[in-house]
């Protein structure tokens, strides 16, 4: 073997170890804890138990928790059980390769893991009759706008994993809640009016508990599960003993990398409300005096007189807090007295910050209630029903290809099969490391990759048999019979790709899924059959021993 030979060798083998690791989360062995509740009984306890009798699964009683061992741990187990009686909350554990080497499981989509579905639209008939005037389409996307930043601070008080929130067209919101426990709930909850405050912060109690946090708490970050955020601000409450007249909340800031809103630091606040959201009459972006971006907003006639009171001397140089839904969003310092009921918020903010803000003031200025246009509910155990479905239709569709392969190409074949094998293992790789939702029509995708995976070696296998044929050796029939099948692999596969690119553009959910499916089993297919089958035929063909191709 060359030294060149080696180096490829090397570089497939780091691929492959790699690509390993990242779907072990997927397919590997986790953990799943269920947290019980204090209040649970011995029969609930043991219901718990019988869904997990399996010899797949191992049972762990400890600290109040059940923790659940195996291969067989999907997020529709873990949504099924959630509802479980005695059951307070379950979540899967990460696995060892999600915390050092940053890979991730993969997602799954609403019709796998079991879940809620709504696209809900503002009732814009009854702002109109409230307002007195027919609103343009400018209008209805700001309203638009404002419910969702109003959606997405509620959400998570319902305990929803990887909640999907987005804007479908101008008018509606498209709601993805996967494992729902209060589907009621969070309907009612979602589809009524916000509550937004502005209430001063007490400055000494907030370094307070931000001493506490440093001193008690050791974790980097503050948790995201509402029962266990509670649970933490109350024991700063205990801790450093916060009089009847304030309240600990959370201040929240959005992650700039993951674009998701999390609790920063605690931030200790009067329980008076200064100005109700009501108070204000609009708000807008702006500039401040040096050409900064602000958010300016004007306030009601009674709103004015609140406000003048709040930003009065007494209280200079203190925070007035925004909070909307029981999250502080904003604290802007007060440095003036403001009698005009016209004021403006300052600081160095971003443009997407800083229209943030302007909206979270506009939901309080314009209340929005929100109905519900289109509904649709999957349990978790017909998702799991699917996913074993979709598992069998795999395994089906990959051993029949993969014994074809070897009845009509013999060795050939086998080594086919193993670049089929690796391009599933890249492919699967390659979405867990994107964080990639899959629904039934991606696994759809995935199933169609095994046929045109091999495609390319059916060309290859071809165009080496009309070299043999030639009269020529079987080394240069390999590399020509490679060099030769180049382009017509790369044109057929550039036009799937093409027709994959436009599906996930103009396609919606799940026919986006199968197009990066699709997408991503092409690419993957044609590194295997180009350069790992290759390496193979390489090897075979370098050797003297062997003087005639099993093809």
């Amino acid at each position: 073997m060359t030294r060149g030979m080696i180096y490829k060798l090397i570089f497939i083998l780091l691929i492959i170890a790699f690509s390993v690791t990242l779907i072990l989360p997927t397919f590997g062995e986790k953990e799943m804890q269920i947290r019980l509740d204090p209040a649970a009984t011995a029969e609930q306890i043991g219901f718990i138990k019988k869904r997990f009798v399996s010899e797949n699964y191992k049972i762990e009683e400890k600290d109040g928790s059940l923790i659940i061992s195996g291969r067989n741990l999907t997020d529709a187990i873990m949504n099924e059980v959630k509802v479980f009686p005695g059951v307070k909350e379950a979540k899967i554990l990460k696995h060892w390769a999600e915390r050092f080497v940053l890979a991730k499981k993969i997602n799954l989509g609403l019709d796998l893991q079991g879940g809620m579905q709504l696209v809900m639209m503002a009732d814009f008939d009854k702002i109109e009759k409230k307002t007195g005037k027919k609103l343009n389409e400018k209008e209805k996307g700001d309203i638009t706008n404002q419910a969702l930043e109003l959606i997405r601070n509620r959400i998570d008080r319902f305990g929803v994993s990887e909640p999907s929130i987005r804007p479908k067209g101008n008018e509606a919101i498209e709601i993805q809640l996967p494992g729902v426990k209060d589907p009621d709930g969070v309907k009612k909850a979602i589809g009524t009016t916000g509550r937004v405050e502005y209430r001063l912060v007490d400055d000494k109690h907030s370094k307070l508990a931000t001493d506490w946090i440093a001193n008690n708490y050791k974790s980097k970050t503050l948790p995201v599960d509402r029962n266990e955020g509670n649970e933490l601000l109350q024991k700063i409450s205990d801790g450093i003993k916060i009089p009847n007249n304030l309240e600990i909340l959370y201040y929240y800031m959005k992650n700039r990398e993951s674009n998701v809103i999390l609790p920063g630091y605690p931030i200790v606040l009067e329980k008076a409300v200064g100005l109700a959201g009501s108070d204000i009459k609009r708000a807008w972006v702006g500039h401040d005096e040096y050409g900064g971006l602000a958010v300016h907003f004007a306030t009601t006639p009674e709103g004015a007189a609140k406000f003048a009171e709040v930003t009065s001397e007494k209280n200079k140089g203190r925070r007035l807090a925004i909070i909307i839904d029981d999250k502080v969003r904003s604290a802007p310092a007060i440095n003036s007295q403001i009698s005009g009921g016209q004021a403006q918020i300052t600081g160095d903010f971003s443009i997407e910050e800083v229209n943030t803000l302007a909206r979270i003031i506009q939901e309080g200025a314009l209340p929005v209630d929100l109905k519900i246009v289109e509904e649709r509910t999957v349990g978790p155990s017909l998702g799991q029903d699917s996913i074993e479905s979709g598992m069998k239709a795999a395994m089906v569709g990959f051993f029949g290809v993969v014994l074809f392969m070897i009845v009509y190409y013999k060795l050939s074949g086998f080594i086919a099969d193993l670049g089929l094998i690796l391009t599933t293992i890249f492919q699967i790789a390659l979405l867990s490391w994107l964080g990639f939702t899959l629904t039934l029509p991606g696994i759809a995708g995935i199933i169609l990759n095994f046929g045109m995976a091999v495609d390319a070696n059916v060309i290859i296998f071809e165009r080496i048999k009309e070299e043999i044929r030639s009269g020529k050796s079987l080394r240069m029939s390999v590399v020509n019979g490679f060099k030769r099948a180049f382009w017509a692999i790369f044109d057929s596969n550039i036009t799937t790709m093409l027709a994959a690119f436009i599906l996930f553009q103009f396609g919606t959910g799940p026919i986006k899924g199968f197009a990066v499916t699709l997408f991503i089993g092409i690419l993957t297919s044609m590194f295997s059959a180009l350069y790992i089958t290759r390496f193979l035929f390489e090897l075979v063909s370098m050797s003297r021993k062997i003087k005639k191709l099993s093809i």
